[in-house]
């Protein structure tokens, strides 16, 4: 039996940058082409209630699993599985690197979708190693919502004090905690 290499492609960027857009994008393609596809979501991810699917903000979904830890890829994992994909990947910290390499490992290919940066612009872990490994990157930018101009960036805009690498369930995904931002208005209240 030929046996196929893994293949990882990361999608990264600011919040509304479209990251599970292209996700859901890739795995129906996929899903369309007959490829077995199983899609992965951190359990913090409540935006739309604990549903069993992955949601854009522009409200396309796909069937999920619901995850709390990355080594629950491994153990929910159909053996026929083609197609690994992730999304939120930045919740599953660093573990996942672990994890996906072993999925490249067996032959899979791994799509993974997060945040590339926290909220206050620093590197948000697993998404740097996981973009150096990968064999393609999809990076994404939103539009600032201050000139209208590419944002790379995200700005928690809440006076919240929360530590930006822990995930506060309260806080993913609010549209209204947090605004995308280009380089010239990060700073900008």
């Amino acid at each position: 039996m030929k046996r196929h290499s893994g293949y990882l492609e990361v999608i990264a960027g600011p919040m509304f940058s479209g990251k599970t857009e292209e996700l859901i994008r890739q795995v129906k393609r996929a899903a369309i082409g007959k490829k077995r596809v199983q899609v992965f979501k951190h359990k913090v991810d409540t935006r739309y209630g604990r549903a069993k699917k992955v949601y854009s903000h522009a409200g396309i979904s796909f069937e999920s699993e619901l995850i709390g830890k990355s080594r629950d890829i491994i153990k929910n994992l159909n053996p026929k599985t083609e197609i690994i994909a992730i999304d939120e990947a930045q919740w599953f910290g660093d573990s996942l690197v672990e994890v996906v390499e072993y999925l490249l490992k067996k032959g899979k290919k791994v799509l993974v979708a997060g945040l590339a940066l926290t909220f206050d612009r620093q590197p948000f872990i697993p998404m740097p190693t996981l973009m150096t490994m990968a064999d393609k990157v999809t990076k994404l930018s939103a539009i600032c919502t201050i000139c209208g101009d590419e944002a790379v960036y995200h700005k928690r805009i809440t006076k919240t004090k929360i530590d930006p690498y822990i995930a506060d369930p309260t806080l993913v995904g609010r549209l209204e905690s947090y605004e995308a931002r280009c380089r010239r208005h990060f700073s900008k209240p």
